[in-house]
């Protein structure tokens, strides 16, 4: 079939119910797309829901329809022994399996959109050994489809999951004013476009990893419910419908804040550290380190910048777009703006950069238009790390812990 583009062709493949799905169709190189479903009991068409197909249709593979023919049956379709021997189940089968694998297996093949796709592309479950195989030969689709050791995985498992159950997952949310704002967000046109905006957009990182494994979960259960219907009674190991924990970054976030205040403290014209942010609070999962300096007027920035970049890049590591922001103050409490995390500062290089005053003191990024520190927490930080160690505020265990402690 490859090359062959002016020739009419049409592939299809069985769904869990024992019908038949009509995918896609060629004619004179242009591909149509169609969808039907035929009953088939004992190789015979008992129902079909177009009525001039039922009438005209030869054998289980549909010869002569009205728009298209079949040329040259594809592997699939060329006694696809697995296709007409759903109604007789195999005995129960014990298999140890890899969750992981068949999801990213299953993803692939909801992406690859078979019908929109010349080149073919099938995964089997080996009944032997419990991994995926993929395979895009077609001599070797067409002896894997008659290898009762295969067993073809479907396309169509995840493709109704796509957008997922916004109803659903708002539902499972426990009473709060974004469990409110995501209800309101999800009625009417661009529902999915103002959940995604609210769910990675705002800095509530829990609400994502929460959308994460609400999506996964379903995921699971379409996998389960398959292997259910293909008689395999699968040993994964563990509890895979059990929610993970939430991620534990802040031992990560701690040892970087360490590292950053150890290298940074003797700087000529540094001051005072102090750590503010989320950080100081028990947060199960904070968005960004956050750091106060207080500089000399006369400091030259380069170096700060260059540690600033090291931690930010140690942030990032943990995942979650976990950032960092190190904000600056004078001698005088009078909040200056934060450093710049770009290698070269200069004015005129990119046009994304909002400081008023770029290139006036080189790494000093004074976006005052957009982040403006309250003068109480300039003077009174929950933290202030160094020269001295003075709490403002209480402070999480793990914070005494990880930094007070180690300096």
């Amino acid at each position: 079939m490859k090359g062959k583009k002016n020739q009419k062709r049409a592939k299809y493949h069985t769904d869990d119910r024992g019908h038949f799905v009509w995918e896609n169709y060629f004619v004179g190189g242009k591909q149509k797309r169609s969808k039907r479903r035929v009953t088939i009991i004992d190789g015979k068409i008992v129902e079909d829901t177009d009525e001039w197909l039922f009438e005209n249709a030869d054998g289980i593979f549909l010869h002569q329809c009205e728009h298209w023919d079949l040329i040259e049956p594809s592997p699939l379709e060329e006694g696809n022994s697995q296709a007409e021997g759903k109604a007789v189940k195999p005995p129960p089968r014990n298999l140890l399996l890899d969750i992981y694998e068949l999801e990213t297996a299953f993803d692939i093949l909801t992406a690859i959109k078979p019908e929109d796709d010349d080149e073919p592309y099938y995964s089997f479950l080996n009944l032997t050994s419990g991994k995926v195989v993929g395979v895009e030969e077609e001599e070797e689709i067409a002896s894997l489809l008659h290898d009762a050791n295969f067993l073809l995985m479907p396309y169509h498992l995840f493709e109704d999951l796509h957008y997922g159950a916004l109803d659903e997952f708002v539902r499972c949310l426990p009473p709060s004013p974004l469990g409110t704002d995501l209800a309101r967000a999800i009625r009417g046109r661009g529902a999915f476009r103002r959940f995604k905006e609210i769910v990675f957009g705002g800095d509530n990182i829990v609400l994502k990893h929460q959308w994460w494994w609400f999506e996964t979960r379903r995921k699971r259960e379409r996998i389960v419910e398959w292997l259910r219907h293909e008689n395999i009674l699968p040993e994964w190991g563990w509890d895979i419908l059990r929610a993970p924990p939430l991620p534990d970054k802040r031992a990560d976030l701690l040892r970087a804040v360490l590292v950053f205040v150890k290298d940074i403290r003797h700087l000529s014209g540094i001051r005072r550290i102090a750590l503010i942010g989320s950080l100081t609070t028990p947060k199960a999962i904070p968005k960004d380190v956050d750091l106060l300096i207080e500089v000399s007027d006369e400091m030259p920035l380069k170096q700060l910048a260059l540690h600033t970049r090291k931690l930010l890049g140690k942030t990032l590591q943990t995942g979650d777009s976990c950032g960092a922001d190190v904000f600056l103050c004078n001698p005088r409490q009078e909040y200056l703006g934060r450093i710049c995390t770009w290698k070269t500062c200069q004015p005129g290089i990119r046009k994304s950069c909002l400081a008023q005053h770029c290139g006036r003191r080189t790494y000093l990024y004074d976006d005052l238009q957009n982040v403006c520190l309250d003068p109480s927490l300039i003077a009174a930080p929950p933290l202030e790390l160094w020269p001295k160690i003075i709490l403002h505020a209480e402070i999480p265990d793990d914070v005494r812990e990880e930094l007070v402690r180690q300096l």
